[in-house]
């Protein structure tokens, strides 16, 4: 009987313990920074999971991005996200060799050099300014800038420096700040890729972008050729649509 009850008493402390290790897993499970694109959608805009977001900014020496282009960054997502705190980390780093690059090429560089990873109440996104271009482009097409994880992306600044010269060239600020904002729109699951739509205004000939005339997720913005027609009228924002999808998910 004695035995019995030994028995009985370590089975409820074993059945105790793994009750209260899968407890902790549940509670302190931080989602990763190598997801696919549009799977932190949501925790980027709502702050019920990270009331904080911390950017880091890599670059190579001669690839900074304006100053004016961050400020009007934050000035972006303190509009259309819910997050009580954000925060700017810049860094130059070791010039990378073997551009142009794919995106494979830029995950490496992002594994190589990203220090800032989502913690209990931040979340993090990672951003290269790139000294090349990408690779593998239509003859034609100059991509500006791409959103290639859930919290990262590349803009491609020597592209944007390339094509901000000489008389009659755009501003190298608005060029940066409408890049950057349109990759944001990405992490953000705009167009349908991790926010879902609430009406239809999916591009049909471009998968991931918007088909309403003047807005922000327009596929013109990726692309050198299309974004200076669009500057016409200013830096563009969201249209109506595009602010539907992220209010849905957790956004203003």
């Amino acid at each position: 009987m004695k035995n019995l009850k030994y028995f009985f008493f370590a089975s409820l402390l074993v059945l105790n313990i793994a009750c209260s290790s899968d407890d902790d897993n549940s509670t302190t499970s931080i989602p990763g920074n190598n997801l696919s694109l549009g799977k932190s959608a949501h925790d980027l805009l709502a702050n019920d999971i990270f009331t904080e977001m911390e950017i880091e900014i890599v670059y190579p020496e001669g690839f900074a991005p304006e100053a004016n282009s961050l400020i009007q960054l934050k000035t972006f997502l303190e509009l259309h996200t819910y997050k009580t705190n954000i925060t700017f980390i810049e860094r130059q780093i070791a010039t990378p060799s073997g551009a142009p690059y794919t995106i494979d090429e830029i995950r490496t560089i992002e594994a190589d050099n990203r220090t800032s990873f989502n913690t209990e109440n931040t979340i993090s996104v990672f951003i290269f300014f790139a000294n090349g271009d990408r690779e593998g482009m239509e003859e034609g097409k100059i991509t500006l800038g791409t959103a290639y994880q859930n919290t990262s992306m590349v803009i491609f600044e020597k592209t944007i420096q390339n094509n901000t010269q000489g008389f009659g060239a755009p501003d190298k600020s608005s060029i940066e700040i409408t890049t950057l904002t349109h990759e944001f729109g990405h992490l953000f699951g705009l167009v349908d890729i991790g926010s879902e739509m609430q009406n239809n205004h999916l591009d049909p000939d471009s998968g991931g972008h918007c088909n309403v005339e003047g807005c922000l997720m327009r596929a013109q913005v990726e692309f050198s050729s299309g974004i200076t027609g669009m500057l016409g009228n200013g830096i563009p924002d969201l249209g109506p649509e595009c602010i539907a999808d992220l209010q849905a998910n957790g956004g203003r």
